[in-house]
């Protein structure tokens, strides 16, 4: 048999054989390359590193240092801290003043209250220094200084009017 009887070529063959080899060896070596050292080889290349005595970003870490690294990285410290003032406005601001006045939201550095009378949003407006610089002891400072910058202050809510501003 010769090979026109066999319709095929013996040296096309062995070349598709020695690509494949090629091919292989190749895909071998990247595999190798792309494999983490282990042992001696990865301490001579410096690759793995040995846990020690001394603690470090691999510890198991408390559920506080956790929170405390998510909100120093995403910029979370003065709104929660924010949010416990809210929480404890009476404490802060006095009873007398969180009897007439509440928090309402905090934005950029803007706390905005809202008064029960016309006459409790006067006060409040006279007093929002004072009252800025008491949030702001009680708060951690920014990089522009005090967390609250200014306190906008609401009236009473008005009674809602029906079609056409009429009752």
């Amino acid at each position: 048999m010769n090979d026109s009887d066999k319709g095929q070529n013996p040296s096309a063959g062995v070349d598709l054989a020695r690509a494949a080899l090629a091919a292989a060896r190749a895909r071998a070596r990247e595999l190798e390359q792309n494999r983490p050292l282990r042992g001696a080889a990865a301490r001579r290349a410096g690759a793995q590193k040995r846990s020690g005595s001394r603690a470090d970003d691999r510890d198991p870490q408390t559920l506080q240092a956790t929170i405390g690294r998510l909100m120093a990285e995403h910029g979370w410290e003065t709104p929660v801290a924010v949010g416990g003032v809210v929480h404890n406005w009476a404490e802060v601001v006095g009873e007398r003043i969180a009897e007439h006045c509440a928090p309402v939201s905090f934005d950029e550095g803007v706390l905005t209250i809202q008064a029960d009378s016309s006459a409790w949003a006067v006060e409040m407006r006279n007093l929002s220094p004072q009252l800025t610089s008491r949030l702001n002891e009680s708060l951690p400072r920014t990089a522009e200084g005090g967390a609250v910058k200014r306190i906008n202050v609401l009236g009473p809510a008005r009674p809602r009017m029906g079609f056409g501003g009429f009752r």
